[in-house]
C-alpha cells in the first residue's frame, strides 16, 4: 500500500508563503508552524485513508473501525479531517474553533466534547490524538493512502497535478437508453451554467450526469469534479465538500466562498453537485454564491427537486421507454427492456419460448414504470424466481426488490429503501396529500385532487399547493397532452403509499372517498347519457378508466361496499358500451345482477338497466338463448317500472337475435310490435329504428322495393340526430341502416348505389369514432359489396382495416369475422389449407350468425374457391349446411344464391348426371330469384345456368365411346 500523500494548488501555496513571509515575526508559535507545514506540505484530504485500524472516507464523509461505520457527527468529522491535514503541528482550540465553526460563538468545552468524541469513536486508535496541555491538540497517527489514486506515482511521492479536486468515478456497468437524454443534457450543459437534473429517486439522475460528464470532460480546461452531499447531514457543511471536491482544504470551504473566490476566478470546472434533495435550501444558496463567484465554473446538480436557482435549467429525467403493450413485437429494441436484459444476464434465456420470454420482460418493465433501479433489483431476482416468477411477484414488489449492489448508497439497496428517503423529505401535509393520491390509478385533474384528498384540516387550497410541490419533489409526473395538465404516480410510488394508508389505518375510508367520487363522476354522464345528450366519452371520461376500475374493483373486493359497486357498475354502463368494452362491462354487470338477485332486492331501474346492458354486451358475443333472456328480462323490468325506452332498447335486442339466428318469421312479428310501440314515443331516432325494422321484415318476406323504401327512410340524413342518439341501440342506428340498404340495393341490381350507402355506412361510423359500428360497416357493407363486385383492392383494404379496428376492442363476433375475411383472402389467392386453419374454426366460433343473410355472399365465394382448389369434400358440406338452414328458415333472400352455389358444386363433379342436377337446382334458384325480383341473384344464375348449358353441349358432342370414357 503506497503512502497517502496530499496535492495542494500551486496558487494556494504561494499565496500563503507569501502572507507567511510577511507576517511570520507577528504570528504566534502554532499559527506560524501551522502555516508552515501548509506551505511546504499541505494535507488535502479528498481520497480514502488510514491510520492504525481506522479508514476514512472523506467523500462519504465515513469513519469504519475495524471494517465497522462508526457514528460520528459531522463537527467531529471535520474536526478529525482538520487534524489529519496538520498532522505533526498542534492546532490551536482557537484554530479549531476559526476552522470546524467558521468562528462562531461557542461553549467553552465545546472542543473538548467533540475531541472525547472522536476519541470514543476511535477505539484502540484514539491514541493518535494528542493533548498538548496549555496549546491544543496534535494527530501523530501515521497516515496511509487508500484510495484509487494510491499506484506506483503515489508511492514514488510525485506532486499531484495542481487543484486535482475529486473526479469522476470509474464507470463499470455501461449506461443503457439514455441516447437521447444524454445528446439533451450535453446540450443543456454547453448552453447553461447550470442545470439540474430532476427525477424520482432510481430513475438514474447520477449516473446520466457522471456519463454526461464523462462527455463533457474535454470541453473543460480543468476538468471535471465531483462533490455528493448524500452523506452531507447538514447545509452548514456543504461549503466544505464543495472545497474537498474542488481540490482545497476543507477549511477553506466558508459559507461566505471568500476564500475560494481568489483561487476560483480563473478556473474552467465542471462541477457535478450529485444528491441535492435533502439540503435543497442550502444548496441552492452555494451553488448561487459559487457561480457568482467562479464566472468559468458549471454545475451539474441531481436532485429530486429543482434548486431554483436564476439562471437554472431544468432537465426532468424521463423513466426508461417502455413498450405500448405486453405482447409489442419489437419490444427489445425499448431502453427499459435492454436495460434488464443486460442486467439479468444469461438468467433471462432460461425461459425456452423467446416470444414468451420477451412479454414478461415487456410486462415486467412496464409494471416498474421504466425505472432503473427498479429494473435493476427485478433482474437481481431472475436467478432465484425466474422470469415468471418475477413477473408474478411484483405485487409485492417491496418484499422482493432488496438485492440492490452493496457498494451503493443505504438508500439505493432497495426499492423501499428509496422511497422511504424520498417520503421522509416530505413535510406532514405534503404526506398526508401524498398517501391520499396514491388512491388514483391513473392520470388525474388537479380539480379530481382537490376533491379525493382534501379535508377539514387540508383545504381544497393546500391540497392544490401541495400538489405542485410534489411535482417538483418528482413524487408526481405531470402528464404531457393537449388540455388541461394531467397528473400521475408511479406505480412503485401508487404502492408505497397505499401501504403507508394501510399503515395509517386509513385505506378502507380512502377508498370508499375514492369510490364515491367515481359514482359521481359517472352518475352525471350516465344521466346525460340516458337523456341522449351528446357526451365527449373520450375526452372527459377516458381519461378516467383505470380510477373507475379500480374503484369497481376496490366495492366489490371483500373489504368493499356491494351498493356502491352497483351504483358503480350501474353508471358506467353506457361507458363501457361507448368505448366497446363490452367483456369486461358484462363481467361487472353480472356481479352486479348476482348479488341483487342474492340479496332479494326488488326488482327496479337498476334491474333493468343491468339486464339491458348484459343482452348488449351478450349480443356482440353470441345469440344463443342466454341473450334472448336477457332482453325479455329488460322489456319485463321496463314495463313494470313504466319505461317505454328500456321496453324498445329491450324488444329491439330480441328482433336482433331472431335476425341474427335465421329465425326471420317471429322477427317479421316483432318488427310489428316494435313499429306500433315506438310510435309512443316522442323521440324521432326510435321510428327511424322502427323503419330499419320493417325495411328488414320486408326484405325476409322477399319485397325488395319494400325493403328499399323503409330503409331509405331508416337511414334519412335529413333527420338531424345526435351522438347520442344515433347510438341508441348499441351500435350507431344510421350505420346500420345504410348498411341494409347497401346490400337491398344490391338485390335491385342497382351496384353503384349500394356501394355509395356502403361506405357512407363507414363514415357514419367512423364519425362517431365507435370501433363495434365501424366494424359492422366494413365487414357486413364494404366487404361484401367489393366481394360480389369483384373489386380486390377495397376487399383487400377493408380487410386490412378490419384487423386495426379489432384491436379496439375484444368482441369475439368480429375478431372471428375479420379472421374469416382474412382467410377468405388466402384462400382466392391459393393456399387451400385456409379453410380447415382459419375459416371453418372462426365460422365455428360464431356459431349461428354464420347464417344471416349478408353472411349468403360470403359462404357463396367461400364454397366456389374451395371448388377451385379440387376441395369438393368441403365445399359440398358447407353448401348443404347452409342451404339446409336456409330452406328450414325460409330464408328468401339467401336461397337463390345458395341454391346457384350449390349447382357449381354439382357440377364440378363432372358426371352426367351432375350437369342435369345442377341445371334443375339453377332452375329453381332462376326462379325463386324472379319470382322476388332479385335482379343481381338473377343474373348470377344466368351466368352459372349458361355454364351449365355449355357443358352440356360440349358434352353432347362427344362421341359416345369418348363420353363413356369420360364419365
Amino acid at each position: 500500500m503506497g503512502s497517502f500523500e496530499p496535492a495542494i494548488s500551486s496558487v494556494r501555496t504561494a499565496s500563503k508563503a507569501r502572507r507567511f513571509r510577511k507576517h511570520k515575526n507577528e504570528l504566534p508559535f502554532t499559527q506560524r508552524n501551522l502555516e508552515e507545514f501548509l506551505m511546504n506540505a499541505s494535507v488535502l484530504i479528498h481520497d480514502d485513508f488510514a491510520f492504525g485500524a481506522t479508514v476514512v472516507v472523506p467523500r462519504r464523509r465515513e469513519v469504519l473501525h475495524r471494517g465497522v461505520k462508526v457514528d460520528l457527527g459531522a463537527r467531529a468529522f471535520d474536526l478529525l479531517l482538520l487534524l489529519v491535514e496538520s498532522r505533526g503541528i498542534v492546532v490551536s482550540k482557537d484554530e479549531i474553533v476559526q476552522r470546524v465553526w467558521n468562528n462562531r460563538v461557542v461553549e467553552d468545552n465545546t472542543v473538548e466534547v467533540q475531541i472525547s468524541a472522536l476519541r470514543r469513536a476511535l477505539g484502540e486508535d484514539r491514541l493518535a490524538i494528542r493533548t498538548i496541555s496549555g496549546r491544543g491538540y496534535q494527530f501523530v497517527g501515521d497516515v496511509e493512502s487508500t484510495g484509487p489514486r494510491s499506484d506506483k506515482a503515489t508511492a514514488a511521492r510525485t506532486e499531484p497535478a495542481p487543484h486535482a479536486g475529486i473526479p469522476l468515478p470509474t464507470d463499470i456497468c455501461p449506461i443503457i437508453g439514455r441516447e437521447a437524454a444524454l445528446t439533451d443534457i450535453r446540450t443543456s450543459v454547453q448552453r447553461h451554467r447550470l442545470v439540474t437534473l430532476v427525477g424520482t429517486g432510481g430513475v438514474g439522475k447520477t449516473k446520466l450526469a457522471f456519463e454526461a460528464a464523462r462527455q463533457l470532460h474535454g470541453e473543460f480546461k480543468d476538468g471535471v469534479c465531483v462533490a455528493e452531499l448524500a452523506a452531507t447531514t447538514a447545509a452548514e457543511h456543504i461549503p466544505t465538500t464543495l472545497a474537498l471536491s474542488l481540490g482545497y482544504p476543507p477549511g477553506d470551504g466558508t459559507p461566505s466562498l471568500d476564500r475560494l473566490a481568489p483561487a476560483l476566478a480563473s478556473r474552467h470546472v465542471l462541477l457535478v453537485l450529485d444528491n441535492c434533495e435533502h439540503l435543497v435550501d442550502g444548496a441552492a444558496a452555494m451553488v448561487e454564491r459559487l457561480l457568482q463567484a467562479a464566472p468559468r465554473i458549471t454545475v451539474l446538480a441531481t436532485s429530486r427537486e429543482p434548486l431554483r436557482v436564476p439562471g437554472e435549467t431544468v432537465y426532468r429525467v424521463p423513466s426508461l421507454e417502455v413498450p405500448p403493450n405486453d405482447d409489442c413485437e419489437t419490444a427489445g429494441e425499448y431502453g427499459a427492456v435492454r436495460l434488464f436484459q443486460d442486467r439479468a444476464g444469461a438468467y433471462i434465456h432460461a425461459a425456452e419460448d423467446p416470444s414468451e420470454r420477451l412479454r414478461l420482460e415487456s410486462r415486467i418493465c412496464r409494471r416498474l414504470d421504466g425505472i432503473p433501479l427498479a429494473l435493476q433489483l427485478a433482474a437481481a431476482c431472475v436467478p432465484i424466481f425466474g422470469l415468471q416468477g418475477t413477473a408474478d411477484r411484483l405485487e409485492n414488489r417491496f418484499q422482493i426488490l432488496t438485492r440492490g449492489a452493496r457498494t451503493v448508497l443505504p438508500r439505493q439497496q432497495t426499492l423501499q429503501a428509496t422511497l422511504d428517503w424520498s417520503y421522509s423529505l416530505l413535510s406532514e401535509t405534503q404526506q398526508t396529500v401524498f398517501r391520499r393520491l396514491s388512491l388514483f390509478a391513473g392520470a388525474f385533474s388537479f380539480e379530481s385532487a382537490q376533491a379525493m384528498a382534501s379535508c377539514e384540516n387540508v383545504d381544497s387550497e393546500r391540497v392544490f399547493a401541495t400538489l405542485i410541490e410534489l411535482v417538483d419533489k418528482s413524487l408526481v409526473a405531470v402528464v404531457s397532452g393537449a388540455g388541461a395538465p394531467r397528473y400521475r404516480l408511479l406505480e412503485s410510488a401508487r404502492a408505497y403509499g397505499r401501504d403507508k394508508l394501510r399503515n395509517a389505518g386509513e385505506l378502507h375510508a380512502w377508498s370508499r372517498r375514492h369510490a364515491a367520487f367515481y359514482v359521481a363522476t359517472f352518475a352525471v354522464a350516465e344521466r346525460q347519457a340516458v337523456a341522449r345528450e351528446d357526451v365527449d366519452w373520450r375526452g372527459l371520461y377516458e381519461p378516467h378508466l383505470d380510477d373507475l376500475r379500480a374503484a369497481i374493483l376496490w366495492s366489490l373486493s371483500a373489504d368493499g361496499d356491494m351498493n356502491v359497486a352497483v351504483e358503480l357498475v350501474v353508471a358506467s354502463i353506457p361507458f363501457f358500451m361507448h368505448l366497446a368494452l363490452l367483456t369486461e362491462c358484462l363481467a361487472n354487470v353480472d356481479r352486479a345482477v348476482a348479488w341483487l338477485v342474492e340479496t332479494g332486492a326488488q326488482a327496479d331501474e337498476r334491474h333493468m338497466k343491468l339486464y339491458a346492458a348484459r343482452g348488449m354486451c351478450l349480443l356482440c358475443h353470441t345469440v344463443a338463448p342466454i341473450t334472448s333472456d336477457a332482453f325479455d328480462s329488460t322489456v319485463e323490468t321496463a314495463r313494470n317500472v313504466g319505461n317505454l325506452g328500456f321496453q324498445l332498447l329491450g324488444m329491439w335486442g330480441r328482433w336482433m337475435c331472431h335476425y341474427l339466428n335465421g329465425e326471420f318469421a317471429p322477427a317479421v312479428e316483432l318488427a310489428k310490435r316494435f313499429n306500433q310501440d315506438s310510435a309512443q314515443s316522442p323521440n324521432a331516432f326510435d321510428r327511424l329504428a322502427a323503419h330499419r325494422l320493417n325495411g328488414m321484415s320486408h326484405l325476409f318476406s322477399g319485397d325488395v322495393a319494400s325493403g328499399v323504401k323503409e330503409l331509405t327512410l331508416a337511414s334519412d340524413a335529413r333527420v338531424r340526430l345526435t351522438q347520442a342518439q344515433r347510438m341508441r341501440f348499441l351500435y350507431d342506428e344510421r350505420m346500420l341502416s345504410n348498411t341494409s340498404l347497401a346490400l337491398a340495393l344490391w338485390f335491385e341490381g342497382k351496384t353503384d348505389d349500394a356501394r355509395t350507402a356502403a361506405r357512407q355506412a363507414v363514415m357514419d361510423a367512423r364519425e362517431l369514432d365507435h370501433p363495434v359500428s365501424i366494424c359492422y360497416a366494413l365487414s357486413e357493407g364494404v366487404c361484401t359489396l367489393a366481394l360480389l363486385c369483384g373489386d380486390e383492392a377495397e376487399l383487400k383494404a377493408s380487410v386490412d382495416a378490419l384487423m386495426v379496428e379489432t384491436q379496439r376492442h375484444s368482441i369475439s363476433t368480429w375478431r372471428a369475422r375479420t379472421r374469416m375475411w382474412a382467410g377468405l383472402l388466402e384462400l382466392r389467392a391459393g393456399n387451400p389449407a385456409a379453410y380447415d386453419q382459419i375459416i371453418a374454426p372462426a365460422m365455428t366460433e360464431i356459431g349461428s350468425k354464420r347464417f344471416y343473410v349478408s353472411l349468403t355472399p360470403f359462404v357463396s365465394e367461400t364454397v366456389e374457391s374451395l371448388i377451385r382448389h379440387g376441395k369438393l369434400e368441403q365445399a359440398t358440406a358447407l353448401i348443404d349446411a347452409s342451404l339446409d338452414r336456409a330452406m328450414r328458415t325460409d330464408d328468401t333472400c339467401a336461397i337463390p344464391e345458395l341454391l346457384r352455389v350449390k349447382a357449381e358444386v354439382l357440377l364440378a363433379g363432372a358426371s352426367h348426371d351432375g350437369l342435369h342436377a345442377a341445371e334443375a337446382v339453377l332452375h329453381e334458384a332462376m326462379a325463386r330469384a324472379e319470382a322476388h325480383s332479385f335482379a343481381s341473384w338473377t343474373q348470377r344464375c344466368a351466368q352459372t345456368l349458361e355454364k351449365v348449358r355449355l357443358c352440356n353441349s360440349q358434352n353432347d358432342a362427344m362421341p359416345e365411346s369418348v363420353r363413356a370414357v369420360a364419365h
